[in-house]
């Protein structure tokens, strides 16, 4: 589901970045560097707050790792909240309507183990746009209750509260609340898997909101997998394929179970 830039965009896009830090390059006590590439008006940045962005995240060989622009939907989350300590620090440094590429070292990004398509000891090139603001988003709210307080090894998800949580909150029309695909999405791959069939049921909440979503099916399909249900699994990933014959993920995982593997 990745895409590899041009050789003329990487070329052009890391010559700005080597340039920039000749000139106006920071530089944290962490290791974090960062430079403006545009400078917005609006009011800086509060810890706590929800941080709405676009970003492209690059390898410093100029490998595409992800971009909002690929899914059609700005990323949201709580700063500082579960991400990477990059991404934790560098939000509070900006203001909205501000454009800025910050580089991570491996020791603020995923580390020694690298993650999915990211490679161990790999630094991380993100340019962001803060775009706003927001002081809570759905995903926020039915984190907060997802399990009881306090959590512990045996906690289970509390989805009876949650769906009605849920259902309330669009009887509302989600008042003051940022809502996007990926508040579901996300809570859904916390519990996925250890808790598969409780997923699903976000899953299929978020298809419900975004049928549209190419990326909400491919997420119900692996929950499926996950329960092993591959006839499910199967039939949601061929909806993703049919919204996006590009998710290769979904080609993959229907070639796998249809090989006999779970994944």
């Amino acid at each position: 589901m990745k895409k590899n830039l041009l050789t003329l965009i990487c070329t052009v896009y890391f010559c700005g970045i080597a340039f920039a830090q000749k000139t106006d390059t920071i530089t944290t006590a962490s290791g974090l560097k960062y430079f403006f590439k545009t400078k917005g008006s609006g009011p800086a940045f509060i810890p706590g707050q929800l941080a709405i962005v676009d970003y492209i995240l690059t390898l410093t060989d100029g490998k595409q790792i992800d971009a909002t622009a690929d899914r059609g939907t700005p990323f949201a989350a709580q700063v500082p909240g579960k991400l990477i300590k990059g991404f934790n620090e560098a939000i509070p440094l900006m203001h909205i309507g501000d454009r800025a590429v910050f580089i991570l070292p491996s020791n603020i990004a995923y580390g020694e183990k690298g993650t999915g398509t990211i490679p161990p000891n790999s630094t991380l090139i993100f340019d962001i746009t803060l775009l706003d603001t927001k002081a809570k988003s759905l995903g926020m709210v039915l984190d907060s209750i997802l399990f009881a307080k306090p959590v512990t090894a045996d906690s289970k998800p509390q989805m009876d509260t949650v769906l009605k949580t849920f259902n309330a909150l669009k009887k509302a029309k989600f008042k003051d609340l940022y809502v996007s695909e990926n508040d579901l999405n996300t809570i859904g791959y916390e519990i996925i898997k250890k808790y598969p069939a409780d997923a699903v049921e976000l899953f299929k909440l978020n298809v419900k909101l975004y049928p549209k979503s190419y990326n909400a099916y491919d997420s119900l399909g692996e929950g499926y997998m996950d329960m092993g249900d591959n006839k499910q699994a199967i039939k949601n990933y061929e909806k993703s394929l049919k919204l996006n014959p590009k998710n290769t993920n979904a080609t993959d995982m229907i070639k796998k179970m249809q090989a006999g593997g779970k994944e």
